[in-house]
């Protein structure tokens, strides 16, 4: 098979274009990524907090989140019945912060 002379380079210039659109879309990726592992770990900071504040109250709470999350602010709210624990992360690069809330029945 005889190949033109007008297909020389084209497998580079196709490369060239898609190169940069495939790391795009890995750093796409790897951005999703990381915001749903803090989304998580907030997310599980906030209920072991709820909980803890609604059993042993507020003071053993905050010092439990302050071991567990230091880079995150934290909310607690209560009406009598039920305890609202609010976790506030800074997400990942560009991505948005991550908010998590749990709730949890006071005991008495």
């Amino acid at each position: 098979m005889i190949r033109g002379r007008g297909d020389r380079g084209s497998v580079t210039a196709e490369l060239a274009l898609v190169l940069p659109a495939a790391v795009l879309v890995l750093a796409l990726m790897l951005g999703a990524l990381a915001w749903a592992l803090a989304h998580l770990s907030a997310a599980d900071a906030a209920s072991a907090v709820a909980r803890t504040a609604a059993v042993e109250g507020e003071a053993a709470a905050r010092s439990a989140f302050a071991s567990r999350m230091a880079d995150a602010s934290l909310a607690v709210t209560s009406d009598g019945t039920w305890v609202t624990a609010t976790v506030t992360a800074t997400g990942p690069a560009w991505l948005p912060d991550v908010v998590a809330r749990a709730v949890a029945k006071e005991q008495s």
